[in-house]
């Protein structure tokens, strides 16, 4: 038989000094009705809450301090099962927030009745603190990395947008419009439809340029453009500026009579704007279109060459004019 290691007063002083130095809080209480009561409770459990003396309610410590209200749950448990119970819980303690890991061992008389349960807590607020203060620098630094990849997105969309824009006029450039043509031209295809193109030209552009400058030559396009643009209505038309005072419309859908209709109503537009050009024989800044509209078997040379050349007669029939190939 094992001889045991403590003699009774050894074991007594073994336990006192580890009732009084342990930095664990240890407690015992007992079951009373609805409730439980401190018995007696060591230093550090009273260094966390002084009013742990006994007779004080368990539920008077909870309705007055900063224990979570959902402890009772563990002291019901451990009653109820009459089994050790391990849960944890929070204690908010001059001002800071503690998380402890609460260890109840029921203690039972002859009859398996709990008398009393002996509670003891073991401090995880020094374990969880650092894995908080990294969570939170993990939080920030993937704001950082959201933010960054916010601006980097903004920054691409940018430059895809000044990749496909013309900058002086804000239209659709000639890149834009050369993917845009070969997009519907292979849709116009699937579905049978027609496809319109409209080729616009300043009517004697250089000579105003010359005339007036460079500014107002910008001016001069800027102005046309919005007159365009205005006149893009749908989601599929697409307007762009196609290399110096010209211009191009691609219209799906429409038929000739339709695509003549637009472009007599740029033309018109044009018009109203009353940019004077004393070399122009109206006396101010007109256009001349030429328009093709194709359905079968196609390509965009053949669109554009369409286009072209309708523009090509009508700059050689007077020009300020909408003339429509055949």
């Amino acid at each position: 038989m094992k001889q045991n290691p403590f003699n009774q007063e050894e074991l007594m002083l073994f336990f006192e000094q580890l009732w009084k130095k342990s930095l664990n809080p240890f407690w015992v209480c007992k079951p009373i009705a609805d409730d439980f009561e401190m018995i007696i409770a060591n230093p550090a459990a009273q260094a966390l809450d002084k009013r742990q003396t006994p007779g004080t309610k368990f539920s008077e410590l909870i309705a007055h301090s900063g224990y979570s209200h959902g402890i009772l749950s563990g002291y019901y448990q451990c009653l109820a099962t009459k089994e050790p119970v391990e849960f944890e819980q929070t204690v908010k303690h001059n001002g800071k927030e503690f998380v402890f890991r609460t260890f109840l061992v029921p203690i039972l008389d002859d009859n398996d009745k709990v008398t009393h349960i002996w509670g003891t807590s073991h401090n995880l607020t020094d374990f969880l603190d650092p894995q908080r203060e990294l969570l939170a620098l993990n939080e920030l630094l993937d704001a950082k990395v959201r933010e960054r990849t916010e601006q980097l997105n903004h920054a691409m969309e940018k430059l895809e947008k000044l990749s496909i824009t013309d900058e002086l006029t804000q239209l659709a450039n000639r890149r834009y419009f050369d993917k845009a043509l070969k997009k519907e031209i292979a849709r116009a295809k699937r579905s049978a439809r027609p496809l319109a193109l409209i080729y616009f030209d300043i009517d004697y552009f250089k000579t105003f340029n010359d005339t007036y400058g460079h500014s107002a030559g910008d001016r001069c396009l800027k102005q046309v453009a919005k007159v365009l643009a205005a006149h893009a209505k749908r989601s599929a038309d697409v307007v762009a500026r196609y290399g110096g005072e010209e211009f191009v419309m691609l219209l799906p859908d429409l038929h000739k009579e339709q695509a003549l209709e637009v472009a007599e109503l740029v033309r018109r537009d044009i018009a109203k704007l009353k940019l004077h050009n004393e070399n122009a024989p109206a006396g101010q800044v007109t256009m001349s279109a030429g328009i093709a509209v194709v359905q079968d078997n196609f390509t965009a040379d053949d669109l554009l060459k369409l286009a072209d050349d309708a523009l090509y007669k009508s700059k050689a029939d007077g020009r300020n004019r909408s003339l429509v190939a055949d």
